[in-house]
């Protein structure tokens, strides 16, 4: 998903270096029962504080869109630059879901409308857990055969080029009811193309489930609805299909069975259920609560949503778990060796454009304030990651009078430090240049740091 010029996201307060000598968590996917009757207590344990966040690496390119780093996505895969990145733990292998992804040379050029990619760490779920630093060499990309891509042909020194995810539709319909602008500027209708993305996926029952976008038409790109759809047969070495279930919210007029708010959806599971933590209108939406039980994921419908205010779930529209309306993509995450929910995302405001964290000692909540993890204003994210000349170099991340930062997704596990505080990492994209960065940040977890 590319962000216009005018619609930034944006950076991040620069603190300390953090480092890989920890011990990760290992809840993985899986997370602990929650369930609501009454209105949460308030928090009984300590909120935690930031006390550092840096960056570990760029991802796709370097200095600039054309620029290798030492995954070298542009020959292995064909790929010059993408966004998104979501996490999900599939079996011991870690899968990362792209947003709109452009190729080097010969494939998916700017106007096309450009379809989704999947990467996947070439080493186990485990050593990332241990050192995520090994994603900044071991990010590989789901790829077609060398000898049906186009990459070879026009440069010898591609190896292939990166799979698109297609798109298979329900018994009895067609796939123009879910994707309103194919990839390849209508060329290729199974392909979902700019703005129709991954927005959030889990691992349940040996498949992958994403939520993904629906957008208007190919000229009104703003995110309408979402479905959710089947990976089956996840795999590193096959091009990713996909097989729609059913619709899950729309916009598109007032009468979205989950009332609109669910088009962008973070999922998590917890014990029996699946929770949805989604925002309707594009970055200018609060956060609401949904569950559906696992064992009715192949069935439309069945979700129960959650009102805030009586603690309570039912059929009905509640109200949201975080009140404040500036979110659109968002990460949540339940870290089983901390015990705590925690959410990342892009918060926009009139006011600011900030990555915000939250904590819960539950899906209901009572979710934390804002802890503000990154600040396009502040002067010293600034003054280390936005890039001074066309190369952007060292650390430098965004050209910042330009564009900003979007699109943080928590990676499943945290390392716990040897003071009792904890390092998260998540993936962050940038559109100049376009890219995705991996970052980490450090919270504490009493008074006095420890």
């Amino acid at each position: 998903m590319t962000t216009p010029p005018g619609d930034d996201g944006g950076p991040v307060d620069a603190g300390s270096t953090t480092s890989d000598a920890s011990t990760p968590d290992t809840g993985g996917d899986a997370a602990r029962p929650a369930d609501g009757g009454n209105v949460p207590p308030p928090h009984a344990r300590p909120i935690p504080r930031l006390t550092g966040s840096s960056e570990v690496c760029k991802l796709i390119n370097g200095q600039s869109n054309s620029d290798p780093t030492a995954n070298q996505t542009q020959t292995r895969a064909n790929l010059l630059g993408t966004d998104l990145g979501i996490p999900v733990d599939q079996n011991g292998t870690l899968y990362f879901f792209f947003g709109d992804s452009q190729g080097y040379k010969g494939i998916w050029q700017p106007g096309q409308s450009l379809p989704d990619a999947v990467g996947f760490a070439s080493v186990p779920s485990a050593t990332v857990a241990a050192s995520p630093n090994v994603l900044c060499t071991d990010l590989s990309f789901v790829t077609l055969p060398p000898s049906q891509s186009v990459g070879p042909m026009q440069d010898p020194t591609i190896v292939a080029d990166f799979a698109a995810g297609w798109m298979t539709a329900p018994s009895g319909q067609q796939l123009s009811q879910y994707i309103h602008n194919p990839a390849g500027q209508g060329a290729y209708p199974q392909l979902p193309g700019d703005f129709e993305v991954p927005s959030g996926g889990f691992s349940a029952g040996g498949s992958i489930y994403l939520f993904y976008t629906t957008v208007d038409s190919p000229s009104d790109v703003v995110m309408k609805a979402s479905y959710l759809a089947q990976w089956a047969s996840p795999s590193t070495t096959a091009s990713p299909g996909y097989q729609i279930l059913y619709p899950v919210d729309e916009l598109f007029d007032a009468n979205g069975p989950l009332y609109g708010d669910f088009v962008n959806v973070a999922a998590e599971v917890s014990g029996a259920y699946v929770y949805l933590f989604g925002t309707g209108d594009y970055r200018k939406s609060p956060v609401h609560l949904a569950r559906k039980l696992l064992t009715d994921l192949a069935s439309p419908g069945g979700f129960d949503l959650y009102d805030a205010a009586s603690g309570t779930w039912g059929t009905k529209r509640g109200a949201p778990v975080v009140d404040v309306p500036g979110f659109g993509e968002t990460s949540v995450r339940y870290f089983a060796s901390i015990d705590r929910w925690m959410l990342l995302a892009e918060e926009q405001t009139a006011q600011h454009n900030q990555i915000v964290a939250r904590f819960a000692d539950a899906p209901e909540g009572p979710w934390t304030d804002d802890i503000v993890v990154y600040d396009m204003a502040d002067p010293a994210f600034r003054n280390l990651y936005c890039c001074n000349t066309d190369a952007c170099v060292g650390q430098q991340i965004i050209h910042c009078n330009d564009a900003g930062f979007y699109a943080t997704y928590l990676l499943p596990q945290v390392q716990l430090q040897p003071d009792g505080s904890f390092v998260v990492t998540h993936t962050m994209s940038t559109w100049d240049p376009y890219n995705v960065v991996l970052m980490q940040a450090t919270f504490a977890t009493s008074a006095d740091g420890g």
